[in-house]
């Protein structure tokens, strides 16, 4: 079992676990004792004997090899018993470490201002407490679980805070799973019917339980990450889902796109975060949901692909998709009214320029930010066409990793475009 499912239980096994080695040790040791009644005592059995050959008549049918093979067993077991009570001796020390630290904590708690906060100013702090990932795991090491574990009344405070608990990193793997159940209900419990944020890790084919944990929230999750490992056929109904808004998915796109193409009217924003080689067949099998997108990331293989996607995007505000090659075919110019954010990246040092012909082609009046990264080949001369037909729009210019530019092409753009801000961010990807 991960530590993400031992939240609840982890301090109970290993209670359970130490009891069980002391009962087995003393256990042990009172048989040992209860032995020695038994055992016939060779050296003082012959310590009073003159003749030893008197001793060995008095054993009579007792053969000396099964003796010393008796007293051997005996001796071993004295030696597995004194290395038990070693090891308890050392987690007791640790045990009594605990209880002493537990002990100190609560002391400085008490004397502390921090204790005697309001729960209002408590609730704050706890927010900031939280880890930055974008999902939060059940660990007990972590916020908001552990300061669960703190106080009575931290406990109460935080369980009571369903802002700390719409977050939620779900792993759906066959080990353990009834546990794991606990922990995620546990959790869900705490959100209080809140919207909630779910990263969903299928391990397998566990489409099936996942459903089943989460059918009775589906109409809280409004933003969900899937990723599927190893799954074969993900057989997964993205309409599951009444009111999600924010989709992200890694893994099996072709298998999945009749059941995208019938993705819920609320969602908003769709993401193939890290996924290549969309194409314009691939593009249409996802029919008709781009037309009610504002926010998309997925790399396509070509321009076509990616002017292809721009119309199937009529509403669409932000980008985020990458060009893997370039063609030789022209490309008809097209205007896009209301794209505001384009995050565009090509690939570095192969398959020729594959934004060459791109900004010839679009026209973009209400973009504000371009964010441009993994282009060794920039078509200087064509984005300055571009920028002189962008009616100033244009606020943001940033250059991210592998996007060669010249501190001369730069200072031509804000020629052009003299309130535009260009940006060198090597860290931009």
């Amino acid at each position: 079992m991960t530590d993400d499912c031992n939240m609840y239980v982890q301090t109970i096994d290993s209670n359970v676990n130490f009891s069980a080695a002391v009962s087995d040790v003393i256990g042990a040791l009172q048989n040992m004792l209860r032995s020695q009644a038994t055992i016939a005592d060779l050296e003082n059995s012959t310590a009073t004997i003159p003749n030893p050959n008197h001793a060995l008549l008095t054993l009579k049918s007792r053969s000396l090899n099964a003796i010393i093979t008796e007293r051997q067993q005996q001796l071993d077991t004295l030696k597995t018993v004194m290395e038990s009570i070693q090891n308890i001796h050392g987690q007791l020390i640790e045990e009594k470490d605990k209880v002493i630290e537990s002990i100190n904590l609560h002391e400085r708690l008490g004397s502390s201002a921090l204790w005697r906060l309001p729960t209002e100013i408590l609730s704050h702090i706890f927010v900031y407490c939280l880890p930055e990932d974008e999902y939060l795991s059940p660990a007990s090491r972590l916020a908001p679980i552990l300061l669960t574990r703190i106080c009575r009344r931290w406990r109460e405070v935080v369980v009571g805070m369903p802002r700390l608990w719409c977050s939620l990193r779900l792993e759906v793997q066959h080990d353990d799973w009834q546990q794991r159940v606990f922990c995620y209900e546990a959790w869900f419990k705490r959100t209080l019917g809140r919207p909630l944020s779910l990263a969903l890790h299928l391990y397998g084919n566990g489409t099936r339980q996942a459903q089943t944990l989460l059918q009775p929230h589906i109409n809280q999750i409004t933003s969900l990450y899937i990723d599927f490992h190893g799954v074969d056929e993900p057989a997964f109904s993205f309409n599951f889902f009444p009111a999600l808004q924010e989709l992200s998915i890694v893994g099996h796109t072709a298998a999945i796109a009749q059941s995208i193409s019938r993705l819920p009217s609320t969602l908003t924003s769709l993401k193939f975060p890290g996924m290549w080689w969309f194409d314009l067949e691939l593009l249409a099998s996802f029919a008709p949901m781009w037309a009610q997108l504002t926010e998309v990331e997925i790399y396509v293989d070509k321009q076509d692909a990616f002017i292809r996607l721009l119309q199937l995007c009529p509403n669409l505000s932000s980008l985020k998709t990458g060009i893997v090659v370039s063609q030789v075919q022209p490309l008809e110019p097209f205007t896009h009214p209301t794209l505001e954010s384009l995050h565009v990246c090509g690939r570095a040092w192969i398959f020729g320029n594959p934004l060459s012909g791109v900004f010839n082609t679009l026209s973009l009046p209400n973009l504000r930010v371009l964010d441009v990264w993994n282009t060794s080949m920039w078509p200087h001369e064509e984005f300055k066409g571009f920028l002189a037909q962008s009616e100033r729009s244009l606020e943001n210019l940033n250059f991210g990793a592998v996007a060669i530019t010249t501190e001369e092409q730069r200072a031509e753009y804000v020629a052009l475009m003299p309130f535009l801000k260009v940006v060198v961010d090597p860290d931009l990807v």
